[in-house]
């Protein structure tokens, strides 16, 4: 057993960070804190986190179609804008944006009658939440439709191009009008014959 571990000391430093192991992560997992509904208000004491009303999530879950309308009427401008110009690459682009705009538009209005006409709380949580993954289904489909218009290469802001010449490294020696002469090309040398025979 020594030979595996080069000493007796050595096992026994591997038993003391074993146990010591095992007592922290026992103590860490009984000092485990429970949940709880609260967060820290802005002015540093704690407030209870309430759940949104029906109210508000039919709001939320309302504003994710009127938003998802808005994303389809503005790809469909785009695209007959493109097949006005006859830009094949822009109009298959676009035209699966808008596809998968309209059809994710149909789940979340089937999502929407469903969460409208649920008695069950948990019943209009759930769709609530997934009326809320389609909404950042509709964001990312909105910047992927951006992109098929080049959209977002226009957006840069305000650019300056600088450029920078260190004189020091140009190859003039003395006079800038008139280039280098090219060094001439390199004669290949062949390797002396060795005979076989001495």
């Amino acid at each position: 057993m020594t030979r595996l571990f080069g000493s007796s000391n050595t096992m026994a430093a591997v038993a003391l960070a074993v146990a010591l192991l095992a007592v922290s992560g026992s103590s860490q997992a009984q000092q485990t804190p429970s949940v709880t509904a609260t967060a820290p208000a802005p002015g540093g004491s704690r407030r209870t986190l309430t759940p949104p009303t029906a109210a508000e999530q039919g709001a939320s879950v309302r504003a994710v179609l009127q938003r998802a309308a808005v994303l389809s009427q503005r790809i469909s401008q785009m695209l007959e804008e493109a097949r006005r110009e006859s830009d094949i690459i822009r109009v298959t682009c676009l035209n699966d944006k808008l596809t998968q705009v309209n059809a994710n538009m149909r789940t979340a209005q089937s999502r929407l009658t469903a969460f409208e006409n649920s008695p069950d709380a948990d019943q209009r949580n759930h769709e609530a939440t997934v009326l809320s993954v389609l909404g950042q289904k509709f964001q990312v489909l909105d910047q992927e439709a951006n992109r098929c218009v080049g959209q977002d290469l226009y957006e840069t802001g305000s650019t300056k191009v600088q450029t920078d010449i260190d004189t020091a490294m140009l190859p003039f020696e003395d006079d800038v009008a008139t280039p280098p002469a090219p060094p001439p090309p390199a004669v290949p040398s062949l390797p002396s014959y060795a005979s076989s025979f001495r």
